[in-house]
């Protein structure tokens, strides 16, 4: 972890949730690893006063993911649905325009992500002296 003014550059080793050896683990870290090996790194403010090199707990609301991936996910796909109707509808059937209309609603989709994260809730930093917290009220 560095410190960068009133924010903390994390640097968070693995994906996922770190099951993946397990029978009901969710295996995104192996995909995670076919992408990148580097660890990634996530500027968040640091609210704690971390000092570098410190391990801290990165803790996101509840619902957090579920909301990430609904941005990321379904609001391009309904989009481009919605696109390609408007382009069908507006061309009168045209195959070309439902194609030129579902383009630009995907395109509307994905750019529109990024508009809409603040809904997803900022990660915080929490200190820790034991990383292995089982609950919220023990990473206080």
């Amino acid at each position: 972890m560095r410190v960068e003014g009133s924010h903390a550059l994390v640097e968070v080793a693995g994906a996922g949730c770190g099951r993946c050896h397990e029978t009901d683990g969710c295996q995104s870290g192996i995909m995670g690893r076919v992408f990148s090996d580097r660890p990634r790194q996530f500027r968040l403010p640091n609210g704690i006063g971390a000092a570098p090199g410190q391990q801290v707990v990165v803790r996101t609301a509840e619902g957090a993911t579920l909301r990430a991936a609904l941005l990321a996910y379904v609001l391009p796909v309904l989009s481009l649905l919605a696109g390609a109707w408007v382009g069908t509808a507006l061309g009168q059937g045209d195959d070309l325009a439902g194609a030129l209309g579902a383009l630009g609603g995907l395109l509307l989709g994905v750019l529109a992500g990024p508009t809409f994260r603040n809904l997803v809730g900022q990660p915080v930093l929490l200190k820790s002296d034991n990383i292995n917290c089982t609950s919220k009220e023990a990473c206080r």
